[in-house]
């Protein structure tokens, strides 16, 4: 049993990278000169994000799905995305969506700089929670962009295949 606190969702650069390295088999040295790393942190995020996948998949899922790390990086981003859709999907649409919150983000940054005029400001929710959006719509497009370069990007709330059955390479219908 894991003890303190539960491990972070790799970055949306992280995730991207261990595609390329699972899913389209690139070299750990080429990958580190693509996104600018050393080899050596390459085979870290590596082992960071196929501990995260592992974790993320339900336990007792091991034998049903596919051995092949690929397609459980994808079946662990569609279940976070479908968690993470689910958990922020009320707090989200009080900004307008994801896609409006991940808009406040140049809102907050001009308020940093002291050039969003007062009454604009005074106009916005509480900063904490516009963060809070800004936050949650950057995780969501970080999972949707890794996410649409594999097998499962359109699962959440858009009536596809079924992760597990598309996993397993049946195709079910919902």
């Amino acid at each position: 049993m894991q003890r303190g606190r539960p491990k972070r969702q790799p970055s949306g650069r992280n995730l991207e990278l261990y595609h390329e390295l699972v899913c389209e088999g690139r070299p750990q040295a080429e990958v580190a000169a693509r996104f600018r790393v050393s080899q050596p942190r390459v085979a870290q995020v590596r082992g960071y994000v196929g501990e995260w996948v592992e974790s993320t998949l339900p336990p007792n899922c091991g034998a049903d799905l596919p051995p092949d790390p690929g397609r459980r990086l994808h079946l662990a981003i569609a279940l976070r995305r479908l968690e993470v859709a689910g958990a922020y999907g009320t707090y989200l649409e009080h900004f307008g969506g994801a896609r409006g919150a991940a808009g406040y983000g140049h809102l907050l940054a001009a308020w940093d700089a002291g050039v969003l005029p007062p009454e604009i400001a005074a106009g916005l929710p509480r900063r904490d929670f516009v963060q809070s959006a800004v936050r949650m719509a950057r995780e969501l497009e970080d999972l949707a962009r890794v996410a649409q370069r594999g097998p499962h990007f359109h699962l959440p709330g858009e009536g596809r295949e079924s992760a597990v059955s598309s996993a397993n390479g049946a195709v079910e219908r919902s």
